[in-house]
Protein backbone atom coordinates (compact mmCIF):
# COMPACT_ATOMS: atom_id res chain seq x y z
CA UNK A 1 0.00 0.00 0.00
CA UNK A 2 1.60 3.28 -1.10
CA UNK A 3 1.62 6.01 1.53
CA UNK A 4 2.59 9.61 0.90
CA UNK A 5 5.64 10.71 2.91
CA UNK A 6 5.40 14.26 4.19
CA UNK A 7 6.41 16.27 7.23
CA UNK A 8 3.34 15.17 9.18
CA UNK A 9 4.04 11.45 8.64
CA UNK A 10 7.68 11.86 9.63
CA UNK A 11 6.73 13.84 12.74
CA UNK A 12 4.01 11.41 13.88
CA UNK A 13 6.18 8.37 13.10
CA UNK A 14 8.87 9.73 15.41
CA UNK A 15 6.43 10.81 18.12
CA UNK A 16 4.49 7.52 18.23
CA UNK A 17 7.44 5.18 17.45
CA UNK A 18 5.70 3.98 14.27
CA UNK A 19 6.98 0.54 13.24
CA UNK A 20 6.55 -0.22 9.55
CA UNK A 21 9.89 -1.52 8.27
CA UNK A 22 10.69 -5.08 7.29
CA UNK A 23 13.32 -5.11 10.05
CA UNK A 24 10.48 -4.89 12.63
CA UNK A 25 8.25 -7.53 11.05
CA UNK A 26 7.77 -11.11 12.31
CA UNK A 27 8.22 -12.36 8.72
CA UNK A 28 11.66 -10.78 8.29
CA UNK A 29 14.64 -13.16 8.42
CA UNK A 30 17.59 -11.04 9.61
CA UNK A 31 20.21 -13.68 8.79
CA UNK A 32 19.31 -13.64 5.11
CA UNK A 33 17.92 -10.09 5.03
CA UNK A 34 14.74 -11.25 3.35
CA UNK A 35 11.03 -11.82 3.91
CA UNK A 36 9.91 -15.37 4.76
CA UNK A 37 6.83 -14.74 2.57
CA UNK A 38 9.19 -13.94 -0.34
CA UNK A 39 8.10 -10.31 -0.66
CA UNK A 40 10.78 -7.71 -1.45
CA UNK A 41 12.52 -6.64 1.79
CA UNK A 42 11.46 -3.02 1.61
CA UNK A 43 10.93 -0.56 3.17
CA UNK A 44 13.78 -0.66 5.64
CA UNK A 45 14.10 1.38 8.84
CA UNK A 46 15.64 4.46 7.22
CA UNK A 47 12.92 4.85 4.59
CA UNK A 48 11.31 7.92 6.18
CA UNK A 49 14.68 9.66 6.53
CA UNK A 50 15.11 9.87 2.76
CA UNK A 51 13.59 12.41 0.37
CA UNK A 52 11.25 9.81 -1.13
CA UNK A 53 7.78 11.10 -1.97
CA UNK A 54 6.10 7.88 -0.86
CA UNK A 55 6.78 4.59 0.85
CA UNK A 56 5.17 1.25 0.08
CA UNK A 57 3.89 -0.46 3.21
CA UNK A 58 3.32 -4.21 3.39
CA UNK A 59 -0.16 -5.53 4.15
CA UNK A 60 1.35 -8.71 5.64
CA UNK A 61 3.35 -6.80 8.28
CA UNK A 62 3.14 -8.39 11.73
CA UNK A 63 4.69 -6.61 14.68
CA UNK A 64 6.82 -8.84 16.88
Amino acid sequence: MKTRVDHRLRSEAARFAFRFACDDCAHFEPDGGRCSLEYPAAPRRGALATDAADVELCKAFELT
